[in-house]
């Protein structure tokens, strides 16, 4: 079999000009829209004009520790973002 190694393997997923962060957006705002309709169907077109661009503006992996820091995600191995005093 002939296959092809990427060029660049620290890139992340992109698909057009959308990287993993931004797809999980719009994907998100798609699914509110469709199941509250109405007003939030422009949310779907507002909301990344306003949030991708200061995405952007950040440093890389910001929303990962944003969420990290929210307690949407956590890291395995790591201890909970709320603890004041870590001890190995």
């Amino acid at each position: 079999m002939d296959e092809k190694m990427p060029e660049y393997l620290h890139l992340p997923l992109q698909v057009l000009w959308f990287d993993t962060p931004e797809l999980t957006l719009l994907a998100m705002l798609y699914i509110l829209a469709a199941i509250f309709g109405g007003i939030a169907w422009a949310f779907l077109f507002v909301g990344p004009i306003l949030i991708i661009p200061y995405k952007r503006a950040q440093p890389r992996g910001y929303f990962s520790h944003l969420m990290y820091v929210l307690g949407w995600q956590g890291y395995a191995g790591y201890p909970s973002h709320t603890l004041s005093r870590f001890a190995e």
